[in-house]
């Protein structure tokens, strides 16, 4: 069975801004947040080339795995067969939640002109129960050149070998200048 529920103020959070030290230095605290959530299959997350961080695209056609979410219908009998077999080329993330405004501006800001904050709807994964919740995605669109779409990006790897320097070089710097543009 799937639910639909709006909420303006979700963020669907795949990469960097997953880890709770990113956030923490952003924007002084965790949000409530539900992890895993998934975006639909019909998206794809892959590395930057020359960057630790990720980018979510439109996956290519041949890439996407059918059946596709529209399959898991409480309709379909099989629905939940389908939906273990879809989630895992699903990109899976955290939803924040409750963020104020303040706080989405210092997110735009540390994301830059290289991703569009865009609606999409997100799942969530309640014990058997699919929920869709619309949150707001960081989509890459510098262009797919820009990213190795032959290799998945992992946030395990990242954790254990990229971010205490990513904190230091990237993060950190952004923050000062957030507080220095947004008082």
């Amino acid at each position: 069975m799937i639910t639909k529920v709006l909420k303006p103020n979700h963020c669907f959070v795949y990469g960097t801004l997953m880890a709770p030290e990113v956030l923490t230095t952003l924007i002084d605290r965790v949000p409530d947040n539900i992890a895993p959530a998934f975006l639909p299959p019909e998206y794809s997350r892959h590395p930057v080339i020359g960057q630790v961080y990720p980018g979510v695209t439109a996956a290519r056609e041949d890439k996407v795995k059918q059946p596709t979410i529209s399959s898991c219908e409480q309709e379909n009998p099989y629905y939940l067969e389908i939906w273990n077999d879809v989630k895992s080329s699903c990109v899976s993330g955290v939803l924040l939640s409750g963020l104020n405004d303040r706080e989405l501006k210092v997110l735009d800001w540390f994301e830059d002109v290289d991703y569009t904050r865009t609606t999409i709807p997100v799942l969530l994964d309640k014990d058997g129960i699919l929920e869709k919740i619309d949150a707001d995605v960081y989509i890459w669109s510098a262009g797919e050149e820009l990213l190795n779409l032959d290799s998945p990006w992992d946030y395990n790897v990242f954790r254990a070998e990229q971010l205490t320097d990513y904190l230091k070089l990237t993060v950190v710097p952004c923050r000062m200048e957030c507080d220095r543009l947004f008082r």
